[in-house]
């Protein structure tokens, strides 16, 4: 009888130094080719205040205007040549460049829009990629020409090339970002599958740590784009040490090479590998590769696929209407963003936790009704916000309180997700869920501009949808400890396992996994 690649895993090291180095180079490229070029826009186009120019008869206004101020809107109404930006904060921006005020000032969310438009289609387009040609060949070279795309961006001098390479940068971003959590989880054993998924994302909070820092010290946007984007040439190199996954090729009936990827596995994590014969778990003959019409495939497939894209959507809307939403709060918009950034250190390290101990399930669905009842709460705060003590609160349960939990969700529903979906479509089935959470992100911006219309608006639509999104998840299977599933048939044999008895579903669950697992494990998990 052969062994499955999580068995296999189990001998040589769920997570060790392999895996330790492989989280290491994929942190790298995570960090710097993809996500500080996915919000570094957020600096780029920044709108400095304006103010009359000396000597001006058609401006005779005192002071700075910023967005929000009463005579804001004042300079639309006098020649140009009459007023200039304020530049004592920022010295070139991309809306001081290209004067993206009055009429065309739409233009300077532009940007920001067709960059998760590309990520939308680089995950799904990414995800099919992968699964037909392998995780490696669409991490490397997605991640270096992201880099690429966002060095030249650096250097235009036209509007519409400036918006056409963002939107590719957010191509390359979805497609490498997507196929580096799927190859690094699936060269873990399931032990430890929630850890180092969650642990990835702290890249992320280094990242816009590193970019609040280098935004303080660089207020020229051309100066800043290069210094965000160069690093990420250092991944040219990177080639020779990304492996491809042992599971998808497995799954190509590509036995010996997955076996060699898993001796250099044993090899560096200094483990004796097993001499049974590799194999897929419920693996059949003339099993077909995945396509995009197995995500449909049978009531539990489609179920489980649906859920998820809901689930994406709403977590990503409900994240990015929180971080937009900042821009109202005053203060030091720098500060902010780095305190706001590094409450997600905490939320991840919770995420972890939680996973271990009450499942993803119950991790995804309490860090959404969390946040979405702390931002209601906001509200509350938001009548007088000149009043010191209003603005604090607002910033406490508005940034603080929302994004630690809402963060939290994003992580788990990453690690919730991934086991969710079979590894013949796992690349598909992760593609479509972050398609979901693009168009999320894309309207995030217009859920918050809604608070022209009533302050509760926004916050009332992120409620019901983050309610619906919570009584959604719990119509799907716990995967806390259950083994990688890797065909189709393996989805609707999880889903008749749930139905049987407890005496019955004793002999099919992991027994010796669960009890390595538990307090002993957690300690491990955090102590890497």
């Amino acid at each position: 009888m052969g062994l499955t690649v999580d068995d296999v895993l189990d001998k040589i090291g769920s997570f060790g130094r392999y895996q330790l180095r492989l989280l290491l180079i994929f942190g790298f490229m995570y960090l710097f080719g993809n996500s500080i070029l996915v919000m570094i826009p957020t600096f780029l186009s920044i709108e400095p205040p304006w103010r009359c120019k000396e000597g001006s008869s058609a401006c005779n206004l005192t002071g700075i205007f910023k967005p929000g101020d009463h005579n804001y809107n004042f300079r639309c109404s006098i020649p140009r040549d009459d007023w200039e930006f304020d530049t004592n904060e920022i010295t070139n921006s991309v809306v001081t460049e290209f004067d993206l005020v009055c009429r065309v000032s739409a233009l300077s969310q532009l940007t920001k829009s067709v960059n998760f438009l590309g990520v939308l289609i680089g995950v799904l387009v990414g995800g099919v990629l992968s699964d037909k040609f392998g995780r490696k060949p669409i991490l490397y070279f997605s991640s270096v020409l992201c880099s690429i795309m966002g060095l030249a961006a650096s250097f235009v001098h036209v509007y519409w090339l400036y918006v056409l390479l963002r939107c590719f940068v957010g191509v390359f971003s979805g497609s490498c970002g997507l196929a580096s959590y799927v190859l690094l989880v699936e060269y873990v054993g399931k032990r430890h599958r929630h850890m180092i998924g969650t642990t990835l994302f702290y890249f992320w909070v280094l990242s816009l740590l590193w970019l609040a820092l280098i935004a303080y010290l660089i207020r020229d946007w051309r100066t800043l784009s290069i210094v965000g984007s160069a690093p990420g040439l250092l991944q040219i190199f990177f080639w020779w040490f990304i492996p491809e996954s042992p599971r998808w090729l497995l799954v190509k009936n590509k036995k010996e090479e997955a076996r060699n990827k898993l001796q250099k596995v044993a090899a560096f994590n200094k483990k004796e590998m097993p001499n049974e014969e590799l194999e897929l778990k419920d693996a059949k003959e003339g099993q077909r590769t995945g396509d995009f019409r197995d995500l449909f495939s049978s009531f539990n497939m489609t179920k489980r696929t649906l859920i998820s894209c809901f689930s994406w959507m709403v977590i990503s809307l409900v994240y990015y209407a929180v971080s937009f939403s900042a821009g109202t709060f005053g203060g030091n918009r720098y500060l902010v963003f780095f305190l706001t950034s590094l409450v997600e250190i905490p939320s991840n390290w919770t995420c972890i936790v939680l996973c271990r101990r009450i499942g993803r399930k119950k991790t995804t669905v309490l860090g959404v009704v969390v946040a979405c009842i702390a931002s209601i709460v906001a509200v509350l705060f938001q009548r007088d916000l000149k009043n010191t003590g209003f603005l604090v609160a607002n910033i406490i349960m508005a940034q603080g309180v929302a994004k630690f939990f809402i963060n939290m969700s994003f992580s788990s529903i990453y690690v919730f997700s991934n086991e969710l979906f079979p590894t013949v479509i796992r690349n598909i089935g992760m593609g479509v869920s972050s398609a979901s959470a693009g168009i999320g992100s894309m309207s995030a911006p217009y859920i918050v501009w809604l608070v022209r219309v009533h302050v509760l608006l926004p916050y009332s639509i992120t409620a019901v949808l983050a309610f619906v999104c919570a009584a959604l998840c719990f119509l799907l299977p716990e995967t806390r400890d259950a083994a990688t599933l890797e065909n189709i048939d393996s989805v609707n044999s999880s889903a008749s396992a749930t139905e049987m008895t407890e005496k019955e579903q004793v002999l099919h669950e992991p027994a010796k996994e669960k009890e390595e697992l538990g307090e002993l494990l957690l300690k491990e998990s955090y102590d890497v």
